[in-house]
């Protein structure tokens, strides 16, 4: 009789042949996903840049007169930031039903009006 020669090839069975393609399966699904994840991060890399680039030529467009002004309304609009949140810390509750005030009073205005 004979002998029967067995290769590596033929000692794999069927079970471990459908295991590895599923580990190289799921391989790929995680590079597939870091990829994604690297292009939307190239992407908004690049959205950014790209707005930051039109806000700056925008601002060069703006008169230097209106940009003093603008400056100095920024100013302003920090420091009014700043006592908001003095105030918040001095009085939380007093915040908060403000807060709920303007929201109230503003969903009624946009409401459905039901």
């Amino acid at each position: 009789m004979p002998q029967r020669k067995t290769t590596a090839a033929a000692a794999k069975s069927p079970e471990s042949d459908v295991e590895a393609l599923k580990a190289e399966i799921e391989t790929l699904k995680e590079d597939l996903k870091r990829l994604t994840q690297t292009l939307a991060e190239v992407g908004e890399r690049k959205l950014e840049s790209a707005a930051k680039e039109a806000a700056s030529e925008a601002y060069e467009r703006i008169p230097p007169e209106t940009r003093e002004q603008l400056e100095a309304l920024k100013a302003q609009g920090a420091e009014a930031l700043e006592e908001i949140k003095k105030r918040q810390k001095e009085h939380p509750l007093g915040t908060l039903l403000i807060a709920a005030g303007i929201g109230f009073l503003l969903g009624k205005a946009f409401g459905s009006g039901k």
